[in-house]
């Protein structure tokens, strides 16, 4: 039996995602170099730091104000700035999307025959249904690394892949690549472009121990929404076992 394991846009290890989501900021111009190097040199995103100086606050804090101008989650998408549902529904386009979707989503979340039909709030909650919920408080479970089940996996003999949308600033591709370093494995496969249809479709490395990390071109948090046939193609390689072919061998 083939066991395998694929993740997207994943937060892997807080202190490398987080490092590298404001090394992200600095690369694409979203912070100035000298905020950059303040949070590079001065703060401290291990697990066990309770304090940061005041120094690295400011720096985070400037690049928090700076990022609120875009969509984190795609820097380069437009932004809502109307809300309001349509009696009728929009058209749906990937080659167009609609930043207001998630009004949509919110509406349709919360219909009672919605929720009745998918066996969802049959408790009766208070509360809406929300994307990422404010509601749960002290959630204390949640493991700042999950490094060493990936290590678990591959020494079972897991098949995995690691994919990630090149637009995301949220978990970006500068993260992931963080965190997989970490783990200090050998490269099987050198860095390279996969291609689908012809064009340059995103970037693949292997590993040895069978660790795939995978770049989607154009792709914002949401891979599929914004580069559905990059990620169908990438879907297909992974559940056939194919590797993501450079131009010389597509």
């Amino acid at each position: 039996m083939n066991l395998y394991l694929q993740i997207g846009n994943a937060v892997i290890n807080d202190e490398t995602d987080t490092i590298g989501m404001y090394d992200y900021f600095g690369s694409h111009a979203i912070i100035s170099d000298e905020t950059a190097s303040i949070i590079r040199n001065d703060c401290n995103f291990s697990p066990n730091a309770i304090t940061q100086p005041d120094t690295c606050i400011d720096a985070t804090n400037d690049a928090d104000y700076n990022i609120e101008a875009l969509d984190i989650y795609n820097i380069y998408a437009p932004l809502c700035f109307d809300g309001n549902l349509t009696r009728k529904p929009k058209k749906t386009s990937w080659q167009n999307i609609d930043p207001c979707s998630d009004y949509y989503t919110y509406a349709y979340m919360n219909r009672q025959d919605v929720q009745k039909a998918i066996h969802a709030n049959v408790t009766k909650l208070n509360h809406d249904w929300e994307p990422c919920s404010e509601i749960l408080k002290g959630w204390a479970d949640s493991a700042t690394t999950v490094i060493p089940l990936l290590r678990e996996f591959m020494k079972f003999k897991l098949r995995v892949w690691v994919f990630s949308g090149d637009t995301d600033a949220r978990v970006p591709i500068t993260s992931t690549k963080y965190s997989i370093n970490s783990m200090k494995l050998s490269i099987k496969t050198k860095w390279h472009p996969w291609f689908h249809q012809g064009e340059a479709a995103g970037f693949v490395q292997v590993y040895k121990g069978d660790l795939t990390l995978a770049t989607v071109l154009g792709a914002g948090h949401q891979v599929p929404s914004y580069q559905p046939k990059r990620a169908l193609a990438l879907i297909k390689h992974f559940l056939s076992g194919k590797p993501l072919r450079d131009s010389s061998k597509r």
